[in-house]
């Protein structure tokens, strides 16, 4: 456990990164910027709170039970670490408890020093060589989370960067380690969740071998770090959104994704929310510059112009005309209709009636204030109604038209012409765009009216839509036609 583990404030005269120059950094520190660069940057750079998890309390709890027991001998001990006493070695003076790095710190990284405490340092077999060095880790299921031996000494990965860093310090304090050769790396595993077991996973290698990792693989992440520290806003951190529920999940997870002080390509997903005339009106992405203007041709059935934005791709390779009016789709009134037959409107749904209430935000108060209810709005126009390949007895807008628009949006957010064609370097791909779309319509539903998505089998857009709003529909305001 090294000196960032705690939850202790950082000491305004010694901050780790101060003004975007980093000071001084921790092996837990390159954990948490592997895991996400952006996560790293609220937490050290705007230095953010985090608050402690019952996890980590559980952790802090046995670490220090660990601590009393090998320097005292005293058996202080709970039900989750006494599982592993037998793993323990037989507790001694010469055991070295919660050892520092020492002040100057023998191990740094493309110029910045390394700060931080090792739990457990054994020397017992120091005389042949061998040194081992264990770090003591809480775990509510060792068989699923616990590292493995390989990984102890790869420091491209989260525990190997720990592991790695922790040999390498005691590589290079051979004042202190005369003659180590050989470095046991351990993890000594305790599960909190289930049956009390403890377990260890062990690796050994060479002192070489730990610092040629360190020279390879942490003096260039260090350099990365610099670079982050000095952006000026949370939108240059990288994000690694795949990581947003580990561990419990991110504390910054909500400012990263909804806004806060700085944007980022998940926060412009997030649209504000727009009136029938705005979404009307919105703007279609432009295409790059550079990008090529091949023609898609024109429908079979209609022989309509076939674009971007009227088209979909589907898995078979096919490109087919969304909305197509000579396709055959299934379209039946709701149960509850009357005998009607009305035309679907396509202008965007009628506006809202009455005055807005004036704003009650305090002085010095930015945000958006709700709004209360139009003086002279029906509830019809409150809510939002969503018939999904059937004809409603109203009019209704096209949520095909709706659906495009935002996903232009998306796509010029991500930086591509057609965020169902987004490819491996870009922030939509592999199939991300999909989860960005429906954030994105989550985030900026269309205004309340009835609104009508037909063709839905023939657009993979249009379905995402439909998944997406049917949650903010209210009871009978979802009408889904027969299939």
């Amino acid at each position: 456990m090294d000196a960032q583990s705690s939850q202790q404030p950082e000491s305004p005269r010694r901050r780790a990164v101060d003004g975007g120059v980093i000071n001084f950094l921790s092996v837990s520190q390159l954990k948490q910027f592997s895991l996400c660069p952006r996560r790293w940057y609220f937490a050290k750079v705007l230095r953010l709170p985090e608050p402690e998890t019952k996890a980590q309390a559980l952790g802090v709890e046995g670490h220090a039970q660990l601590e009393h027991y090998l320097r005292t001998g005293e058996d202080v001990l709970g039900d989750i670490a006494r599982a592993g006493r037998h793993l323990l070695p037989t507790p001694g003076a010469d055991l070295l408890v919660e050892e520092s790095f020492g002040t100057p710190s023998p191990l740094s990284a493309d110029g910045i020093p390394f700060v931080g405490h090792i739990d457990l340092i054994n020397p017992r077999r120091l005389a042949d060589g061998v040194l081992r060095v264990t770090d003591h880790k809480f775990s509510s299921n060792v068989a699923r989370y616990g590292a493995t031996p390989a990984q102890l000494v790869d420091a491209s990965t989260e525990s190997g960067l720990q592991m790695v860093g922790y040999g390498t310090w005691a590589a290079l304090s051979d004042a202190r380690f005369p003659g180590v050769r050989v470095l046991e790396l351990e993890h000594l595993y305790f599960q909190t969740r289930g049956a009390r077991h403890a377990e260890s996973v062990l690796a050994r290698t060479s002192t070489e071998h730990v610092t040629r990792e360190w020279t390879e693989k942490v003096v260039p992440m260090v350099r990365r770090m610099r670079e982050v520290a000095r952006a000026t806003r949370s939108a240059d951190a990288p994000p690694n959104f795949g990581a947003c529920e580990k561990f419990g999940g991110c504390p910054f997870k909500a400012k990263c994704l909804s806004g806060g002080p700085t944007v980022s390509l998940m926060n412009r997903l997030i649209l504000k929310p727009q009136t029938p005339d705005a979404a009307a009106q919105l703007p279609l992405a432009p295409p790059p510059a550079n990008a090529p203007t091949a023609s898609l041709g024109t429908c079979d059935r209609c022989g309509a112009t076939l674009t971007p934005e009227n088209t979909s791709k589907l898995r078979s390779g096919d490109v087919l005309h969304v909305s197509c009016p000579g396709a055959e789709v299934a379209a039946v009134l709701p149960p509850d209709a009357p005998a009607a037959s009305p035309t679907i409107a396509t202008d965007a749904a009628p506006k809202r009636r009455g005055r807005k209430p004036k704003a009650t935000a305090a002085p010095g108060d930015h945000r958006e204030s709700p709004s209360g209810p139009p003086a002279a709005t029906s509830p019809q126009d409150e809510r939002l109604r969503l018939f999904v390949d059937c004809v409603p007895n109203m009019p209704a807008a096209s949520l095909a038209e709706y659906v495009s628009k935002v996903a232009s949006q998306v796509s010029e957010a991500g930086g591509v012409e057609d965020l169902r064609f987004a490819g491996a370097e870009s922030a939509l791909g592999f199939g991300k765009w999909k989860g960005a779309l429906a954030m994105a319509i989550r985030g900026a539903p269309p205004a309340p009216g009835a609104y009508a998505a037909l063709g839905l089998a023939h657009s993979e857009l249009l379905q995402i839509a439909v998944e997406a709003l049917e949650p903010l529909c209210g009871p009978g305001d979802f009408v889904r036609g027969a299939r």
